[in-house]
């Protein structure tokens, strides 16, 4: 069975982006409080007074060396963890942008997209409620619009004979019966999408 993985890490470079900052931010500000608990004794030594010199050449040796050993490696682990958080979000924001461009689409008035999700894509219920919007959408469109050119077929017909004067009373009958039923066929539709209307009053 083919895996179907995505290639491209960064899709929606802007959600992306930002959850790559926090992410960072959140390990600055975690490194700060760290690095405050680490130094910070080292650093009351260098100014307190009941310290001997040779205590606070220690003190001011080890503060060298944490600062020459610690720093890279913080800086490591920061950009790591923050090409890390873009490998971990593209698992939501690939359906993100599926999703949104298939939106976009349907505002447009296209139905046919419908979003794919890749193998391990967060998001799949959502997905799958999109494109269920998206074929009970096409199918009520399909279904106005065969009752609206059957309506117009009708009215058309309507409109001939009353311009010819040759409309019997049975005739105007069974245009009014027909056009009913499709009048009745387009409310039952409507109904179907619990779509009621507005009333006059409102």
């Amino acid at each position: 069975m083919t895996i179907n993985k995505r290639r491209h890490y960064f899709i929606e470079k802007r959600l992306q982006t930002k959850y790559a900052l926090l992410v960072i931010s959140m390990l600055v500000l975690y490194t700060m409080v760290l690095l405050t608990a680490i130094f910070a004794p080292y650093v009351m030594a260098l100014f307190s007074s009941n310290i001997s010199l040779s205590q606070k050449g220690e003190a001011a040796d080890v503060l060298l060396l944490l600062h020459k050993s610690i720093w890279p490696g913080i800086g490591l682990i920061i950009l790591l963890f923050g090409a890390l958080s873009i490998f971990i979000t593209h698992k939501f924001a690939g359906p993100v942008y599926v999703i949104e461009r298939m939106a976009r689409n349907m505002a447009d008035g296209n139905h046919t997209l419908r979003a794919k999700l890749r193998d391990g894509d967060d998001l799949e219920d959502l997905a799958g409620y999109m494109n269920q919007l998206a074929d009970n959408m096409e199918s009520l469109l399909i279904s106005l619009n065969d009752e609206h050119d059957k309506l117009s077929s009708y009215i058309a017909e309507l409109e001939r004979e009353l311009k010819e004067k040759d409309i019997s009373e049975q005739s105007t009958a069974e245009l009014a019966h027909k056009i009913g039923a499709y009048k009745d066929n387009i409310g039952k539709i409507l109904e179907r999408y619990s779509y009621k209307g507005k009333s006059k009053g409102s």
